[in-house]
């Protein structure tokens, strides 16, 4: 199974967040997946999963340029996805009601409300502007800058609650895979 593939089935936040890095680490190389060789056999465990990342690879590269995404941006297949947890979270929140999720939801609303006012407008809905702050924290990791307590506290409210939708999303999905099957 491709290493996308298994974090997509991980959970929906997860994936999105892994799919920002991977179009930041394409556009990095200059759309070069050659340069991505010695990336890919970091994990890909044997010739037969070493050419299918490469492939997948080259999928990823077509499909940036020809939605035009040589600078910034995200797949459509991602804004998709974003669109589905987008429109998952209201329901949860509004229309099912989810003890849990809402349990999540206002731990976490203080923190978004806090961070939406530091990042000046970056996130145009709670779950853009909760995988907006978590990829920041990937971003601040891999430069190994100190993270504050504060934030931390943040992000973690950010992350349960992203964890949260992101079951919910697996649960509906799987509901669509067995719908499709009758």
């Amino acid at each position: 199974m491709l290493l996308a593939q298994q974090k997509y089935w991980n959970g929906a936040a997860e994936y999105l967040l892994f799919m920002w890095q991977m179009e930041d680490l394409v556009r990095a190389v200059h759309f070069d997946v050659e340069a991505l060789e010695g990336f890919i056999s970091t994990y890909a465990q044997s010739e037969e999963e070493h050419q299918a990342e490469k492939q997948w690879f080259q999928k990823m590269v077509r499909d940036m340029k020809a939605e035009r995404l040589e600078q910034r941006g995200h797949l459509s297949e991602l804004d998709e996805i974003m669109t589905e947890l987008t429109y998952l979270h209201q329901s949860l929140l509004k229309v099912s009601k989810d003890s849990d999720y809402l349990s999540l939801y206002e731990v976490a609303k203080p923190n978004m409300e806090d961070y939406a006012i530091k990042a000046k407008g970056i996130g145009t809905n709670e779950v853009e502007l909760c995988l907006q702050a978590l990829y920041g924290l990937l971003v601040l990791r891999l430069r190994r800058e100190k993270i504050s307590e504060e934030t931390q506290a943040a992000m973690d409210s950010f992350s349960a609650l992203m964890a949260g939708l992101s079951k919910e999303y697996l649960k509906m999905k799987q509901g669509d895979q067995r719908a499709a099957l009758n």
